[in-house]
């Protein structure tokens, strides 16, 4: 999700509680004040009414003794009255037997056990199934010799439907509220975001090569403070590039010429040892761990292209030889590893030390191996073991034999251990050049 989103949604969730919220208690408390004053209005109604009717009763000196005589003159007394006419009220005894009703709706027999001579109580109730909603008083109402329980009602319907008038209300105004503000915030995140949109088109261009790209930004806030940063760490790389390129120039022109004076000497001492039968070696004390470290440098991007691991473990030691033959015979040994192996095998190139003097130098693969009547004839020029694969690496079949030569050249000879399947490992005892700097071999 793209950081403007996030931030309009964020401004929105806030936005959307905090409206909500505060509304919504700023109604339910405006809903619990109104309520309170009409059940407090209520109530003073019902004591005023429970006065007027004990005052009437007083005046008539009724009791509960000769209410039954007296109970229709009450009755045309209350109803002459415009104060008792305006108002529903009830009267009944204790047991819910009703002496005067003017209300439409049944009692409360739970409200009248839960009051006493001294207490009045309410509930709030539905009355019917059209949904009003009534506040049902009720108190003690005194006579000499006993007492009766008047119940009134006040109508607050009214009240709750102004209340789901104002949550309509409330809602369609959050709605728009909540559109108008996604709207604007989406506006303002956008414009926000425009400088990172820019820095983000800088990074991008800078990672393709364009080492030249720059962020335009220049605001003064934090933003504007890493595109300045930026844009100096992209002048650094440009400059580091440059000085790279200019260095594997170097290094490449370096490596195109000493490969060229090797393979130039090589193919001298070659055609010598080769052709002529004889070696003109340029015999010299050769460091045997820097040789193999050469080689494997040599090797190691054919490998890498191909999905191999070159792992390299020499110990110190040195032969009299000729350093350019010797580096050709670990290249090639390294090569053919590398042709007999597949991506995600690893190739190795161990040596060590000899007691007597000499060097060991093993070169081990996880390749496909070498069939066992093969082994005898792979160090013949020309021949290959597998001639299709091998061509289309670009073998010509002369790698191990130039390998037997220059290995017979230092004293030694190549020993080859193989199963199919599994993998291949070469090793090579090599003493060094003779003093007179020359061999005899077929």
């Amino acid at each position: 999700m793209r950081f403007a989103w996030k931030v309009t949604l964020a401004s929105l969730c806030i936005l959307v509680l905090s409206i909500g919220m505060g509304s919504h208690l700023l109604i339910s408390i405006s809903f619990r004040s109104t309520l309170n004053r009409e059940i407090a209005v209520a109530q003073e109604e019902m004591q005023m009414l429970r006065i007027a009717y004990e005052a009437v009763c007083d005046a008539r000196g009724i009791t509960l003794e000769n209410l039954a005589q007296q109970g229709k003159s009450l009755q045309r007394t209350l109803q002459g009255d415009a104060y008792f006419t305006d108002h529903q009220f009830r009267v009944s005894t204790r047991d819910g037997e009703q002496v005067y009703s003017t209300l439409d709706a049944g009692g409360d027999r739970e409200l009248l056990e839960a009051i006493d001579g001294l207490s009045s109580g309410y509930v709030l109730r539905r009355a019917d199934p059209a949904g009003r909603v009534l506040i049902h008083c009720a108190g003690p109402v005194s006579l000499p010799d006993g007492m009766l329980y008047m119940e009134t009602l006040r109508d607050i319907t009214s009240l709750f439907a102004d209340r789901e008038t104002h949550y309509q209300v409330y809602r369609w105004i959050l709605l728009i509220v909540v559109g108008i503000g996604a709207a604007v915030m989406y506006a303002l995140s956008f414009w926000l975001t425009r400088p990172i949109r820019a820095l983000g088109r800088a990074a991008t261009a800078l990672a393709g090569g364009d080492y030249a790209a720059r962020a335009q930004v220049t605001t003064g806030d934090e933003i504007g403070e890493l595109a300045f940063y930026f844009n100096r760490m992209a002048g650094a790389i440009e400059q580091n590039v440059r000085d790279l390129e200019e260095d594997m120039r170097f290094k490449a022109a370096s490596y195109i010429f000493s490969e060229g004076k090797r393979l130039e000497k090589l193919s001298l001492s070659l055609m010598s040892l080769l052709v002529v039968g004889h070696s003109e070696a340029d015999v010299k004390t050769v460091n045997m761990p820097r040789l193999c470290a050469l080689a494997a440098e040599s090797a190691l991007p054919a490998m890498e292209a191909q999905g191999l691991r070159l792992t390299v473990s020499t110990a110190e030691g040195a032969i009299p030889g000729d350093a350019s033959l010797l580096q050709t015979l670990v290249q090639n040994l390294l090569d053919n590893a590398r042709k007999a192996s597949e991506a995600g095998k690893g190739v190795s190139l161990t040596g060590e030390a000899l007691a007597s003097g000499g060097y060991r130098l093993t070169v081990a693969d996880q390749g496909r191996g070498i069939p066992p009547d093969e082994i005898g004839k792979i160090t013949e020029a020309f021949y290959m073991v597998d001639k299709s694969r091998s061509r289309a690496q670009g073998g010509a079949g002369l790698g191990l034999a130039l390998c037997k030569a220059i290995a017979a050249l230092h004293g030694g000879a190549l020993r080859f251990e193989s199963q199919e399947g599994r993998g291949t490992t070469v090793t090579v005892e090599l003493t060094g050049v003779k003093p007179e700097g020359r061999e005899d071999h077929a």
